[in-house]
């Protein structure tokens, strides 16, 4: 093989590889706080959905851990002994009977001075100041909130509470999600960002908010008890600058 064909063989495959780059993640988590929301931006599926709403629990054990060390140390120290010299009687053999008290009284013996100990008290003395001389272990730090929320960005014509044909996959796995499993309830959410008046606002994001929840109920015959719908208009913005694009959304809480 020439060098011109091995290079036009290795150029043909570049086009394979950029495919299978794919595009980067395609959800992310957004705000702080009690407002963390996870936001999808390509249709989620059920499990996804569900890892929000309804994560499955996390066992948590404890383990002991021996650390090394100074308490360690004087824990593996021998433990002193009390040498004590104790008053025994010669055991009576067969050959030799005992002898009776009356015949020969026995000798007591003379009494021992009890032995001092004072390195014995110095050793515990060490062993508790080493062990208090110990750090405390440091609080493990708790671990960061996961959002209890998810949203997607419908693209809503502008004035518009009309839900868009490619939004509509979005709203679905909401639908396949609820019918899944029937104790679910969530409240829907329409945002907006700070353009135009609040008044304005906060009217138009309750029109989405009602759109969506009527297509749940319509589409996926979901009870409507189980749907709240809520208008934020621009009163809760993901991004620092509220006239934003992105802070337009609508969020799905659940309620149970």
């Amino acid at each position: 093989m020439t060098k011109s064909t091995l290079f036009h063989a290795v150029a043909a495959t570049l086009p394979m590889l950029a495919v299978w780059a794919g595009p980067a993640s395609a959800q992310t988590v957004e705000g702080s706080g009690q407002s963390k929301v996870m936001m999808f931006d390509r249709p989620p599926s059920v499990e996804e959905l569900r890892e929000v709403v309804a994560p499955e629990p996390k066992i948590r054990t404890r383990s002991i851990e021996i650390i090394g060390g100074a308490a360690g140390a004087a824990a593996k120290r021998p433990r002193p002994i009390d040498e004590i010299n104790y008053g025994t009687a010669p055991l009576p053999t067969a050959a030799q009977p005992a002898p009776q008290a009356e015949m020969q009284p026995a000798t007591q013996p003379a009494p021992q001075p009890a032995p001092s100990r004072p390195a014995h008290k110095h050793r515990r003395q060490e062993v508790r100041m080493e062990a208090a001389a110990e750090p405390a272990p440091a609080p493990a730090a708790e671990p960061e909130a996961a959002p209890q929320a998810f949203g997607f960005r419908i693209n809503f014509a502008l004035n518009s509470a009309e839900i868009p044909a490619e939004s509509a996959s979005y709203i679905d796995s909401v639908g396949a999600l609820m019918k899944e499993d029937p104790s679910l309830g969530l409240t829907v959410e329409g945002h907006t960002d700070a353009s135009g008046s609040l008044a304005y606002n906060m009217l138009l994001s309750q029109r989405r908010a009602v759109s969506v929840g009527e297509y749940l109920v319509r589409v996926h015959q979901i009870d409507p008890k189980r749907i709240t719908v809520d208008g934020k208009g621009p009163t809760e913005p993901l991004a620092a600058n509220p006239y934003d694009g992105r802070n337009r959304r609508v969020e799905f809480k659940p309620t149970h």
